[in-house]
């Protein structure tokens, strides 16, 4: 197994490629991240949004038009069909919705799961595939993802974080944002920031 990484776009957010013998799964794939992506898979299986900001999901239209299928939480569909900053290109519909707390999927070879940990928005979601946690801006190296934003909530963000300190082992974490980091690394940070919601 193999990932690819590489950040796109104003806000430099990381777009990556899950290489698989059966398929390739793409991550986010930002703005400008569309030719990135072609060129470097051979066949998408599937395009996995951890939420729906646009810089998460600005190329989503492209890949769905050259044949990928896009999953994203049923919480943030709508972002797709209407980006509250207005700087998506199209709106679109995805092909699968997530629903729930957590749904696990079948791609390409991979066992693909969703789980919510909302509160950056409705529907943001931590993928676990490839034995590894592609955290989208829920958790980041040092840091969590901001709850300021329209349809964000620091009540649901307290939550996600005390579920996420409920994880057991230890997983590789690849962010939306910045370098790598791990569950390990950051559970002091997570305790931190619950800290800081619970003054």
């Amino acid at each position: 197994m193999q990932i690819l990484k590489k950040a796109f776009g104003e806000y430099a957010t990381n777009c990556y490629i899950l290489k698989g013998e059966q398929g390739d799964l793409v991550i986010d794939p930002g703005q400008g991240s569309f030719d990135w992506v072609m060129q470097n898979t051979g066949k998408i299986a599937a395009v996995l949004n951890t939420h729906g900001h646009f810089d998460h999901v600005y190329d989503d239209a492209k890949l769905q038009r050259a044949g990928a299928k896009i999953y994203i939480h049923e919480e943030d569909a709508f972002m797709l069909r209407a980006d509250p900053f207005e700087t998506m290109p199209e709106p679109i519909e995805a092909d699968v919705l997530v629903k729930g707390q957590e749904q696990s999927f079948e791609i390409a070879g991979f066992n693909v799961k969703f789980s919510l940990f909302a509160g950056h928005t409705p529907g943001s979601c931590m993928i676990e595939a490839g034995g590894v946690i592609f955290s989208g801006d829920v958790i980041f190296k040092g840091s969590i993802g901001r709850w300021d934003f329209p349809f964000s909530s620091g009540a649901q963000m307290r939550e996600s974080l005390h579920k996420i300190l409920q994880i057991e082992g230890d997983f590789t974490l690849y962010p939306g944002h910045g370098p790598n980091t791990s569950l390990a690394a950051e559970r002091q940070n997570l305790k931190y920031f619950l800290q800081l919601f619970e003054r």
